[in-house]
């Protein structure tokens, strides 16, 4: 049980709320309501609308401190005033999963994690609450998520999996008497499988419910009988869905870091289809706009990704809500296009204040249009992946082809496209025309920037060089080495630093290009000039030399840099810290250059496992004809 909260208050991250100065003055389409719940930083994790008077709306701690809450809030008269009540039967340590209500009298709320948990029902508005009994919840595992009515006496509610299957309750007399539902009638949970709490839609007589495991699970004769099918989503995710109808839905990726990954279906639920969506996509909670073709709304209340938007096409493309970015939007209900509400945190000193938002506008959809086009390289004449394109407030990248798409209201517009290392493109008057796709295609100037950075270090004749990746980097081939003015080496694209190995005595001045394309080379990077001082003054190394590895410290993967002349045979070993061989490399005298040579280590043992973090050590092992060399040098590895 312990492990499944953990999991559940992941799935809707406790935030704390921040300070509101100016959220006031602003012209947003929202109207703040107090949620009159008695305790500050009071969040709303789950609302239910019964019609545009009669809503309901289920608490938790948002303090950050994790208390457990057994509270609920309820308005009659459109949100203009909110009566908030203790769940006065529900155990202490429990917290309310969500709401589900009939009218302004009659609701039921699971409590997960008290003792006793269970489906807690009420008939006078939330004044009184009773357990149901015949819905257990009270075994080894049990953990109530969901409870449903489709009409006042027919409901379902849902548990985590115990005894091998979900625990799952259906009900004819408005839960006077539950009856668990057959092992046999329910998909097997996946290891490690449970539900989340709240995370259901239902339309008719049809109802499902996500998993962590990124199923849904789905039925059609009110909770009888089931199935289940995977998402697009992944194997890990916290999977919650909305529903506009018995065959059109969503479901979202509910994880913290998501970034508003969602799929479709179009049959019920039995496939989905993974959603390529632009615009932001929040993800604290979604909501389908009943009446209309197909408008969700979304909101979010995560660092960096709070705010509340708006979608016309099921998904497809997201509009923020003005002034709503960077405000924590918490759970949200819709009745039509000119009635939603969406939770937040009461005031944190203050509890008479704030709690809750009322739309006050119209998300009636607004005659659109497409703009599209493809980015390509002038120079090149190739496609740019990722290549910001912005309209008004609405931005979109890049496919891999160059391709962008995007619906807008129509209107007149400034168009940018930016991508760092490219001149920003801009063009005004660009026209979006109902039911029309405006196609501008837009070639981007490459700035072809150098590398960055350049500095070096000096160990007795070696000269290593280090540098910085160029801005943007895009088409990106090779780096030219130049010493004193001339091109000396060529360096792959991946490359980070630059060895001179056995230098005799003097000055030597260093700088580096970036090739493009393999055709159009940029202007040079920062000049540095290298005084070096060698013993011998010879250009040829000394016979057997273990340099050392760079970089040190590496993650995950470092280069061994030697020379070895006049050798019979060579290895580069690695060795623990216990002196225990974990790597070797036979050298080959015809791989190297000048008596010079490196290897590469990519952490792993001689069996491809990766090692784990610490200090080793790498050896070179020569047998010359006067005999064996063998040199040490110490790495560090960390992860």
């Amino acid at each position: 049980t312990i492990v499944l909260l953990a999991a559940i208050l992941n799935a809707r991250p406790t935030v704390n709320r921040p300070d509101c100065n100016g959220v006031y003055n602003r012209d947003f389409e929202w109207d703040m309501q107090n949620s009159n719940f008695p305790i500050s930083s009071t969040g709303i994790n789950y609302m239910w609308a019964v019609d545009e008077n009669i809503i309901w709306a289920a608490g938790y701690d948002g303090s950050g401190g994790n208390a457990h809450y057994q509270i609920v809030t309820h308005t009659t008269d459109g949100g203009n005033s909110w009566t908030a009540t203790q769940i006065n039967t529900a155990p202490t340590g429990g917290d309310t999963a969500m709401i589900f209500a009939l009218d302004e009298n009659k609701a039921w709320a699971p409590i997960h994690t008290g003792n006793p948990q269970g489906i807690y029902y009420t008939a006078d508005g939330g004044q009184n609450w009773v357990r149901q009994e015949s819905a257990n919840y009270n075994l080894a595992g049990s953990f109530p998520n969901i409870a449903h009515f489709f009409n006042e006496n027919d409901g379902f509610a849902q548990g985590d999996p115990v005894g091998g299957y979900y625990e799952l309750y259906t009900t004819t007399d408005g839960g006077s008497n539950w009856i668990r539902v057959p092992e046999v009638d329910i998909p097997a949970p996946l290891a490690g499988e449970f539900g989340i709490v709240g995370y259901y839609d239902a339309v008719g007589d049809n109802v499902w419910w996500g998993t962590n495991k990124g199923r849904v699970f789905r039925s059609n004769d009110k909770g009888y009988t089931w199935e289940v099918s995977v998402t697009t989503l992944g194997g890990s995710t916290y999977t919650d869905v909305t529903f506009k109808d018995a065959m059109n839905g969503i479901a979202q990726d509910k994880n913290a870091s998501t970034t508003g990954t969602i799929c479709e279906t179009s049959d019920g639920g039995v496939t989905w289809q993974a959603v390529a969506h632009t615009g932001e996509c929040f993800s604290n909670d979604m909501d389908y706009v009943p009446g209309t073709a197909n408008t969700y709304v979304s909101t979010g209340a995560a660092t960096g990704i709070s705010g509340a938007s708006y979608s016309h096409d099921g998904g497809h493309n997201w509009f923020t809500f003005d002034e709503t970015g960077g405000v924590q939007f918490l759970a949200t209900v819709w009745v039509n296009t000119t009635t939603g509400w969406a939770g937040c945190f009461n005031d944190q000193t203050n509890p008479a204040l704030d709690g809750m938002y009322k739309y006050n506008g119209d998300i009636t959809p607004q005659p659109m249009g497409t703009i599209s086009g493809t980015v390509t390289d002038i120079d090149a004449e190739v496609p740019i992946e990722e290549a910001i394109i912005t309209l008004g407030t609405h931005s979109t990248a890049t496919n891999s082809s160059g391709i962008y798409e995007m619906l807008l209201d129509t209107g007149t517009y400034t168009l940018t496209c930016e991508l760092e290392g490219y001149e920003t493109y801009t063009q005004d008057n660009v026209v979006i025309i109902e039911d029309q796709t405006t196609v501008i295609d837009i070639q981007l100037q490459n700035l072809f920037n150098p590398p960055q950075n350049l500095e070096y270090m000096i160990n007795g004749s070696n000269v290593t060089l280090t540098f910085q990746s160029p801005l943007g980097g895009f088409g990106l081939t090779d780096y030219y080495v130049y010493r004193n003015e001339a091109i000396y080496d060529t360096l792959l694209s991946s490359a980070t630093y630059y060895l001179d190995l056995s230098l005799p005595t003097g000055i030597y001045t260093y700088y580096l290009t970036a090739l493009y394309f393999d055709t159009y080379e940029s202007v040079p990077s920062n000049e540095v000039t290298v005084e070096v001082v060698s013993a011998d003054g010879s250009l040829l190394p000394v016979d057997t030399e273990l340099i050392g590895n760079y970089p040190n410290p590496f993650n995950p993967s470092t280069t061994i840099y030697f020379t070895a002349r006049n050798v019979k045979d060579a290895k580069i070993v690695i060795y623990n810290v216990k002196g225990q061989r974990i790597k070797s490399f036979d050298i080959e005298h015809s791989s190297l250059s000048d008596g010079k040579g490196s290897v590469v280590w990519n952490g792993k043992d001689d069996n491809g496992k990766s090692v784990t973090s610490g200090i080793y050590f790498s050896a070179i092992d020569a047998k010359r004809d006067d005999g064996d060399f063998t040199s040490m040098k110490k790495m560090i590895l960390l992860k």
